[in-house]
């Protein structure tokens, strides 16, 4: 039963609520008709998009938006990481449709194609002004609303002790597994990065915010040293715990904005990092669709097709995901072992039972030749010798003779 699990972490908490008002709280919840997601795997990818970035006659649509993914990355994409969602905006004939209903409605044709991901924004200014009751009540809607995966982020919490906000996470973990058991509980953390350990006990995934920054420098310098430092350093998750990672973040500007004239070529090798390293990987829309503000669907389409540039961006990312999706090496969960032989290539190697994979990236602007043994993936040649051009990238099977 739920309230004996998550009792004694509330009795931790500052919170004025009796039994009583938990017990009716899960009460309501548990008449809900819930569905569990799938269990995380090589298969999961994130796109991260805006809620309002496809738009009919210049307003946001949600259905038009739905119908895009669905024809255009629903194969290769398992989840979506809606943001700019809440406060849900209905449609001018919607005024007679409570906000709440339409937003059911208009997410529910999502959850037959991905899995969803939200951000949940706690109202938090002090631990007596928290009301912990609501925020949970709010935290299960987002559950409701079809979310598997859900993003908190510690600084949100302004004004609680890291004590107190560990509490609270456990809590919503609590709560989480036990209306969604595959569900995931993302923390996004930008603090001291000595107290981030004692996070992973109650939450799923971490985010990695430092990725970007790494491996900009990395093209910068054409020298990947202090990005390969950076990934040997990351502590090995615990088993059933990994890492969320991206190159941009709806906060910030996409990642090929702060690069120096960005090639296709080093935008996909940017994103052969991020499909290398344990993790979950996510995907920034502004950079796999090539759009900064909303655009209309029809418009958006056309201009995919028509504009070479972001055709091979678009097709080259999609590509590498498509790989990524069949090889269980590529398991958030797999073991991975950072290769500083060449200062000029990062290479990973990841391993699960049964599988081994060496994933090199050029960095630089100099080719570069490696001595390997192993199947490539994506033209399913054997070699014994590859040769990256500036800025390539492969993906070996590894031979067991090797």
């Amino acid at each position: 039963m739920l309230w004996e699990t998550v009792e004694p972490i509330i009795n931790r908490l500052e919170d004025d609520h009796t039994p009583k008002d938990w017990q009716e709280l899960f009460m309501k919840w548990d008449s809900h008709h819930w569905h569990d997601g799938e269990r995380v795997s090589e298969k999961t990818s994130v796109l991260m998009i805006d809620a309002n970035a496809v738009t009919t006659n210049g307003r946001p649509d949600l259905g038009a938006l739905h119908e895009l993914l669905k024809e255009h990355v629903q194969a290769s994409i398992s989840d979506l990481y809606l943001v700019s969602l809440f406060p849900y905006q209905t449609k001018p004939t919607d005024t007679a449709v409570n906000p709440r209903i339409r937003l059911y409605e208009d997410l529910g044709r999502f959850k037959h194609e991905f899995e969803l991901m939200y951000d949940t924004h706690p109202d938090v200014y002090n631990e007596i002004q928290f009301n912990l009751l609501d925020e949970t009540d709010a935290f299960i809607e987002r559950l409701a609303q079809g979310a598997t995966k859900l993003r908190v982020h510690v600084q949100s919490f302004r004004g609680m002790s890291e004590e107190s906000i560990q509490h609270v996470v456990s809590l919503w973990h609590a709560v989480l597994r036990h209306y969604k058991p595959h569900g995931q509980l993302i923390l996004a953390y930008e603090g001291d990065a000595r107290v981030l350990g004692s996070y992973f006990s109650v939450a799923d995934a971490i985010c990695h915010f430092d990725l970007a920054s790494h491996t900009m420098l990395a093209f910068a310098q054409g020298d990947a040293k202090k990005l390969s430092d950076w990934a040997n350093r990351i502590d090995a998750p615990a088993a059933g715990k990994t890492y969320f990672n991206f190159l941009s973040i709806h906060e910030r500007d996409p990642f090929e904005k702060n690069l120096i004239n960005p090639s296709v070529e080093m935008i996909l090798a940017a994103h052969s990092i991020l499909f290398s390293l344990q993790g979950i990987p996510a995907v920034d829309y502004r950079t796999l669709l090539g759009v900064q503000t909303p655009v209309d669907r029809d418009a958006l389409i056309h201009e995919l097709k028509t504009d070479t540039h972001r055709l091979q961006v678009f097709s080259g990312i999609i590509s590498q995901l498509n790989v990524k999706r069949t090889h269980p090496a590529f398991s958030p969960y797999a073991e991975q072992r950072i290769d500083t032989s060449d200062k000029r290539v990062f290479t990973v190697e990841r391993k699960i039972e049964g599988e081994t994979l060496m994933l090199y990236t050029n960095v630089s602007e100099e080719s570069v030749s490696i001595r390997t043994c192993g199947t490539n993936l994506f033209t399913g040649e054997v070699v014994d010798r590859i040769k990256l051009e500036p800025y390539g990238y492969a993906w070996l099977l590894q031979s067991e003779l090797y």
